[in-house]
């Protein structure tokens, strides 16, 4: 198809009193909790943007919106046919779909053929560096004046902030569109101290429980070593709390299910102190203390 054929078949859309809106196939994510991809033509093919949407369903320039798909003929006087579905110069096929909004506005929009797994890519690119929250390391039962953690008293540990929540994002490309949900399946804790028992993990509700002196949580770990072991340095052992993300995703055309899980970490250093006792004799008979 040639250009000026392209170009006119664009201001005969025009003519007919709707908007021909350009934009990118294939767009970076946007700042903030969403965005939209940069605008562009190539040659006067008209195409859309990816969009992008954090904790919530599908929406984006769309929202709200329906489409249908108008594959079909355009002709020009003394030009000739503009006919979809199309192949562009890439070998790709191209659809023309109507946009109908709530505020009566039409719009024409060219989208390359796309399947919604194409948006994972990007999609799980964006959940993993921009989206998923790390833990915030909060220890229960700490000295109230040094900050200390004590061995053999249980410490109970908790995600901290709000990370311990599900997490979605989407994104659209026109009619089509796909979300992938993380929600947090286990929190783990590192205490750091390899001649410890080992890392301790935690689930459910447990990691936001409130605390309860008298009874550890099930988020709970106890020092058998004070932290003057540690070979991180000599002072503190080098704590890690990682949240294990479940992930699984849907789509506008039904397609969706588990995925790889993902997985967010934060470390912090805690001192761990021993307190020996001391016992001293006052007498020689027992129920007086004696030895």
């Amino acid at each position: 198809m040639r250009r000026g054929l392209i170009t006119l078949a664009v201001g005969a859309l025009a003519g007919l009193g709707v908007t021909v809106v350009p934009g990118s196939a294939t767009a970076a994510p946007g700042g903030g909790g969403g965005g939209v991809g940069s605008g562009g033509s190539s040659d006067g093919v008209i195409t859309a943007s990816v969009t992008y949407t954090s904790e919530g369903g599908p929406s984006g320039s769309g929202s709200g919106c329906t489409f249908r798909l108008v594959n079909g003929e355009l002709s020009i006087e003394n030009l000739g046919t503009v006919s979809w579905p199309r192949t562009g110069p890439n070998g790709e096929t191209y659809h023309l779909w109507q946009r109908i909004c709530p505020s009566g506005r039409l719009t024409w929009l060219e989208f390359p053929e796309r399947e919604p797994r194409d948006l994972l890519p990007q999609l799980l690119t964006r959940l993993r560096e921009r989206e998923l929250p790390a833990p915030a390391p909060v220890f229960e039962a700490l000295d109230p004046l040094h900050g200390w953690a004590y061995v053999r008293v249980p410490l109970d540990f908790r995600a901290g902030g709000d990370a311990w929540r599900t997490v979605s994002a989407s994104a659209s490309i026109g009619p089509l569109w796909a979300t992938v949900t993380a929600r947090p399946a286990r929190l783990t804790f590192d205490p750091g101290d390899p001649n410890g028992a080992g890392a301790m993990s935690c689930g459910g509700d447990h990691p936001l429980a409130p605390y309860v002196p008298e009874v550890p949580g099930e988020c709970s770990y106890t020092y058998t070593n004070a932290s003057s072991t540690s070979p991180f340095d000599g002072y503190h052992f080098e704590t890690t709390l990682t949240i294990f993300w479940e992930v699984s995703w849907t789509s506008s055309t039904g397609d969706g299910g588990p995925l790889a899980g993902l997985s967010t970490s934060a470390s912090e250093l805690l001192a761990v102190a021993e307190v020996q006792g001391l016992v001293t004799c006052t007498g020689s008979r027992p129920e007086s203390g004696g030895c």
